[in-house]
């Protein structure tokens, strides 16, 4: 099905299925964001389950961005909006792409740490995921999912207030367009 640009024009906000992929995997990804930067607070006892429970959400955050960008290739969103400045565009395609690039690295570079630790990571307790125990390896997945985990904060923080000025400041329809039960 092909979509002209005069219809997307016309498409003013996203589907359910867009939205529902967005706001699941940002809930889910704020959770993890603020796990993984609290972690080292946390009792000995308790680390073992916590991060048993964030490998297996990181490889539901996976499944989810593969089936989001599988959606998204496959349906159009609406077009930004008419007269913004040519550098807002850039910055917000760049930062959706970015966005969702990070998204899919972040649980991959989780698994390199994982795979190659000397414990057996498991998966919400079930599946084990270490494979071929290497130092070095797991410290290059450790440093690449930490420097990642920043990288994505700043960029919701830029998505964020992105919304936010649409919303407040130029008061047009960008932020209402995803907002569930909204029809902007």
């Amino acid at each position: 099905m092909h979509i002209t640009n005069q219809e997307r024009f016309m498409q003013s906000s996203y589907n359910g299925v867009a939205k529902s992929f967005h706001w699941i995997i940002m809930i889910l990804v704020l959770l993890m964001l603020y796990g993984g930067f609290t972690s080292e607070s946390l009792p000995k006892e308790d680390r073992l389950g916590f991060f048993q429970t964030h490998a297996g959400l990181g490889l539901v955050i996976l499944i989810l961005m593969l089936a989001r960008l599988v959606w998204r290739l496959s349906h159009p969103v609406p077009a930004l909006p008419v007269g913004l400045p040519r550098w807002q565009q850039i910055a917000s395609k760049a930062t959706h792409h970015g966005l969702y690039a990070l998204v899919i690295l972040q649980p991959i570079f989780g698994l390199i740490l994982a795979t190659s630790s000397k414990f057996n990571l498991k998966a919400f307790g079930l599946l084990g995921l270490q494979i071929a125990p290497n130092e070095t390896v797991h410290q290059v997945g450790e440093t690449l999912h930490g420097i990642n985990a920043w990288v994505i904060t700043a960029l919701i923080g830029l998505h964020v207030a992105a919304a936010l000025y649409h919303h407040f400041i130029l008061r047009d329809n960008v932020l209402k367009r995803m907002l569930p039960f909204v029809k902007a």
